[in-house]
C-alpha cells in the first residue's frame, strides 16, 4: 500500500501546482494576451461540460476560456477546452475563444490546434517561485 500513498502524494502535488499556476496567472493575464482581464470573480465558472479554470474577457469584450495544465499538456485537453468554450458561447451568446496553458505541447496537440478555430496554445516557464513567463504558440 505504500505505493498507493506515493501516488496520492504525487496527485496532491500536481493539484497544488496547478492551483499555484492558476493563482499566479490570474495576477498576470497580460502574459497570455495584452488587455485580458478576469471575468469570473476569481472562481471557476461551471458550464455543462465542466469547470473553467479561468474565464476572461479580451479588449473587445469577448470571452476567453483558459484551461491550465501543470506540466505537459495531456491528451484530451483540446476537446476539454473546446467543450467549455462552446458551452460558454451557447450560454452567453458572446463570441468565445479558447486558450490552453501548459509547459509543453505534444506534436499531435500542436497539429490539432492548428485546425481548431479560435484555439491558442501558450507555454509557461517558471524561473523562480514567483516569476511566471508565457509565450503564445
Amino acid at each position: 500500500m505504500q505505493e498507493g500513498s506515493k501516488r496520492v502524494r504525487i496527485a496532491n502535488r500536481i493539484f497544488q501546482y496547478e492551483k499555484e499556476l492558476k493563482d499566479s496567472l490570474r495576477q498576470r493575464l497580460e502574459l497570455v494576451e495584452p488587455g485580458l482581464k478576469a471575468a469570473d470573480g476569481g472562481r471557476e465558472r461551471e458550464v455543462a461540460t465542466g469547470k473553467i479554470d479561468i474565464t476572461a474577457e479580451d479588449v473587445n469584450g469577448n470571452y476567453v476560456v483558459i484551461e491550465l495544465k501543470a506540466g505537459t499538456c495531456p491528451t484530451g485537453a483540446l476537446e476539454q477546452v473546446l467543450g467549455y468554450s462552446a458551452d460558454l458561447e451557447a450560454e452567453t451568446g458572446k463570441p468565445c475563444r479558447a486558450v490552453i496553458v501548459a509547459s509543453d505541447f505534444p506534436p499531435r496537440i500542436r497539429a490539432a490546434a492548428k485546425r481548431a478555430n479560435e484555439v491558442y496554445l501558450v507555454t509557461y516557464r517558471i524561473d523562480s517561485m514567483d516569476v511566471l513567463r508565457s509565450a503564445p504558440q
